[in-house]
């Protein structure tokens, strides 16, 4: 039989390539028979026309049921998921610090006081437990993580044996800061200062402890006031048990001249302190701080304080931002 190629329409010209030359031969199929299966015709099985049976089909699970067993179980998963990531978040926001009570920080001083000197002089607060009231704030950038504490601060006062005595202010269970004085030659100096931080990240806690020692001790307050003067200081500090290497604070003290503050309704008479100091080596940054002392004993009655510090962490760099401040609230301590 001859082959005959189908005409394209002019319309359809530029196409003319896609149009394949077919043949009329007409294709035959060989018929298919299927097995005769014995037996009659009934349940299981189907007549094929000729007396034979044809087996059904074996019955199949619906698709959509195992389709819907499958969502049932991914919704439960995603479920679980988000209620797992909103708690996180909750005790992400949540989780801080705590005030810490007056009574712990009394257990604390009694369990650790010295008793070396019952009378408090010109340059030497009385020992025990001061109240102070006041608020702090710190952010870290790495991990993102903020907290604040406050407003109740104890201050406690130790004496050491060698004449000296340390100021430790309690911002929360969290954060505490102490400074070291000693009178010496009609001075109050500072010696050295420590801090200590714990940041609660749900899944873990972070505490670090900073503490400086002073090669150029700070003074504090000096034996002879001239408004405006200037004292340089520097002191060398380290981390534990975050090993980060030693840090050098070093800065400036400037006397402001007389000032008034009021503690608990009565008008107090303060020496202000300005301090600017300036971090580096394995820490970056700086510390402002304001300090009101008492003209009878040298304790801070007031002060005020921002920090920002970058350290190196296994996240990589973190800033510290922090800002503070604090009143004395009572001329008696707990002691």
């Amino acid at each position: 039989m001859t082959e005959v190629v189908d005409r394209v329409p002019d319309s359809l010209a530029p196409f003319e390539p896609l149009f394949v030359t077919m043949p009329l031969t007409p294709s035959i199929t060989p018929p298919v028979t299927l097995p005769a299966v014995d037996g009659p015709v009934g349940p299981g099985g189907s007549d094929g026309g000729d007396g034979s049976r044809v087996p059904d089909a074996a019955p199949r699970r619906p698709f959509h049921r195992r389709h819907r067993v499958a969502l049932i179980v991914m919704a439960m998963v995603v479920a679980v998921l988000a209620a797992g990531a909103g708690l996180f978040v909750y005790e992400w926001n949540h989780a801080g610090p705590h005030e810490l009570s007056a009574s712990t920080a009394y257990q604390r001083f009694r369990s650790g006081a010295t008793g070396q000197f019952t009378d408090p002089g010109k340059l030497r607060p009385h020992e025990g437990v001061h109240s102070y009231t006041g608020r702090a704030a710190e952010h870290l950038t790495l991990p993102p993580k903020s907290q604040v504490e406050g407003p109740s601060i104890p201050g406690t006062v130790t004496y050491r044996p060698d004449g000296c005595w340390i100021l430790r202010l309690d911002y929360s269970d969290s954060h505490w800061q102490n400074s070291t004085y000693c009178p010496r030659n009609g001075n109050l100096v500072e010696v050295g200062r420590a801090g200590w931080y714990r940041w609660n990240l749900v899944a873990l806690s972070i505490a670090d402890t900073a503490t400086y020692t002073c090669s150029q001790s700070e003074i504090a307050i000096p034996a002879v006031l001239h408004s405006g003067a200037l004292y340089s200081f520097s002191c060398t500090g380290t981390n534990k048990p975050l090993k980060m290497g030693p840090v050098t604070m070093a800065g400036t003290n400037e006397y402001m001249g007389v000032r008034t503050v009021k503690i608990a309704g009565t008008d107090v008479i303060t020496l202000l302190f300005h301090e600017v100091t300036h971090f580096s080596g394995a820490q970056t940054g700086y510390n402002i701080a304001d300090t009101w002392f008492s003209t009878v004993n040298g304790l801070p009655v007031r002060g005020t304080w921002k920090t920002v510090v970058t350290s190196p962490t296994f996240l990589g760099t973190s800033t510290l931002t922090g800002t503070g401040n604090y009143t004395l609230s009572s001329f008696t301590p707990r002691s």
